[in-house]
């Protein structure tokens, strides 16, 4: 016997028999399914503001912006709190210390008394290195036979780039374009500031074209190592995610 139709614009059915009021039974609990994950979704749509997710808030609904604009203020001042648990960046082992200074107080106290050291206070002070860039000179040497005179050019090796880029640079420059959204004439500026590279403006934007051919080998990569993974849990995500893209360049950076 076929499924009954279930027209809510017309009166409720009458099943003739068992089975047409199973099949009833069956559409009907769909419909309700279907329904109240319809209705789980738009709560918590109506629930997502900018306070409690990613959302900026230019988004929130006209009720939202009142609730948030009318809280009165707690008159507590802004910061750490008093009482709360200190944080402090802990101490680098001294084996991973680029370098140690020694100060020492004077060796005689102001009584006259020789000044005897038991012990010493750590003060660790974080800072950028001095960047530069680096040059790799390759040089094709050439010669000729000296029984027929043939020419031997001698070739670059297949992994050194033929432009004047290193793959380090391409994918920074690719990464400061597609992560940061810096706009091309601001890398260029970047690179004259802050490593002293001049390129111009067609190189970098040349420069990109490589990192097409470098993206698949790491998105296979990426991708049997998440279906080998076992599922831990999901989470549903409010806001666009991130192009992966943009992963793939940092990886492609780093592994070169």
């Amino acid at each position: 016997m076929s499924k009954p139709a279930l027209d809510l614009t017309q009166p409720a059915p009458k099943p003739q028999s068992l089975e047409e009021a199973q099949q009833l039974i069956e559409l009907l609990w769909q419909l309700l399914a279907d329904l109240s994950r319809r209705q789980s979704e738009l709560e918590e749509q109506l629930a997502t503001t900018s306070e409690n997710s990613s959302q900026p808030p230019s988004q929130d609904s006209p009720k939202q912006r009142a609730e948030r604009l009318s809280k009165k203020p707690s008159g507590r001042m802004k910061g750490a709190q008093a009482g709360h648990e200190k944080y402090e960046r802990a101490l680098l082992d001294e084996s991973e210390v680029d370098r140690i200074e020694r100060y020492y107080p004077p060796s005689h106290c102001a009584c006259g008394g020789q000044v005897v050291m038991d012990g010493y206070r750590r003060h660790q002070v974080f800072d950028v290195p001095e960047v530069r860039y680096h040059v790799v000179e390759h040089r094709c040497y050439q010669g000729r036979c000296a029984a027929c005179k043939a020419r031997q050019n001698a070739a670059l090796p297949d992994d050194v780039p033929r432009g004047q880029m290193g793959p380090g640079l391409i994918a920074w420059i690719s990464l400061l374009n597609s992560q940061y959204h810096l706009s091309l004439r601001q890398i260029e500026s970047l690179l004259a500031e802050q490593w002293q590279l001049t390129f111009s403006l067609g190189a970098i934007s040349e420069a990109q074209a490589p990192v097409v051919g470098w993206l698949p080998p790491v998105y296979q990569q990426i991708g049997d190592q998440v279906r080998s993974a076992g599922l831990a849990h999901t989470q549903r995500a409010q806001a666009p995610m991130k192009p992966v893209i943009s992963v793939a360049r940092v990886a492609i950076g780093c592994g070169r």
